[in-house]
């Protein structure tokens, strides 16, 4: 299976994916350090961007990040998103 990266696009998807989900704050590439929790993001919404996100890029995202303080800025999801993507996506 090829190796999947993480690139510009993937990332803006990523932002119009949280943006959908989470409504008052504009994220952008410039606010990928924003914690997320303190914005808005509670932990229906938390789903809502996991089930986007598995559903956008065809992967699964392991339990084990399926903690909101393991993905609560755009950063942290971008990081868990690149790991996911390099080892396969499930």
């Amino acid at each position: 299976r090829a190796v999947r990266m993480i690139d510009d696009q993937s990332e803006k998807k990523l932002i119009a994916i949280l943006n959908k989900v989470i409504k008052g704050t504009k994220i952008t590439s410039d606010t990928l350090q924003l914690n997320l929790s303190e914005h808005g993001m509670d932990s229906v919404m938390f789903i809502q961007i996991i089930v986007a996100i598995e559903e956008a890029f065809s992967c699964e995202i392991p339990d084990t990040k399926l903690l909101i303080p393991e993905m609560n800025t755009p950063q942290k999801i971008l990081d868990v998103l690149k790991t996911v993507l390099e080892e396969g996506g499930t």
